[in-house]
C-alpha cells in the first residue's frame, strides 16, 4: 500500500511499530553511550574488556542487541494473533525495564541493589516470554482452527 498522509493503518501494525521504533531508538542511545564509554575508559574497538564500569555498559548493550532480534518479531506476532493493545503493554513493559536498566548501567551502578537488578531481569524476561507465549498460542490456535487439528 503506497504511503498516503491520510492513511490509517490497523492497530496490529501501528502499535508494534511504535514499540519497535522506540526499542531501536533505545538501542541507538546505548550504542552512543558505549562509544562515549570507550573514550572515557580508553578502551579501543573492538575490545570489550578493561574497566569494570565499561564492561557493564558493553554488557547491557550486548544484551539489548541480542534481545532485539527476538523481541521485535514477538511483538508483531503477538499484536497480530492476540491483541495490539496488549502487545503494546507487554512491549512497553520490556522497554521500560530496559530503559531503567540502561540508565542504571550508564550512571552509578553501585547504588543499585541486588533486588533492583533482579526486578529488571524478571520484568524484562516476563514481558518477553509473555509476548512469545502469546504468539505461540495465537499461531497454534490459528493452525488448529484452519486445519481442525
Amino acid at each position: 500500500m503506497p504511503y498516503d498522509s491520510k492513511s490509517i493503518f490497523p492497530d496490529f501494525i501501528v502499535f508494534p511499530s511504535a514499540i519497535s521504533a522506540i526499542a531501536i531508538g533505545l538501542w541507538s542511545v546505548q550504542a552512543y553511550k558505549l562509544g562515549e564509554a570507550r573514550k572515557d575508559y580508553k578502551v579501543k574497538a573492538p575490545h570489550v574488556d578493561g574497566d569494570p564500569k565499561f564492561e557493564l555498559i558493553a554488557h547491557e548493550y550486548q544484551n539489548t542487541s541480542e534481545a532485539l532480534g527476538a523481541f521485535i518479531p514477538a511483538t508483531f506476532m503477538f499484536s497480530y494473533y492476540i491483541s495490539p493493545k496488549y502487545s503494546a503493554i507487554l512491549g512497553g513493559t520490556w522497554l521500560f525495564s530496559k530503559m531503567l536498566s540502561c540508565c542504571s548501567f550508564c550512571t552509578e551502578r553501585e547504588k543499585e541493589t541486588v533486588y533492583v537488578r533482579a526486578f529488571h531481569i524478571c520484568l524484562t524476561h516476563l514481558s518477553f516470554f509473555g509476548l512469545l507465549a502469546g504468539s505461540a498460542i495465537g499461531i497454534g490456535s490459528s493452525l488448529h482452527n484452519r486445519y481442525k487439528l
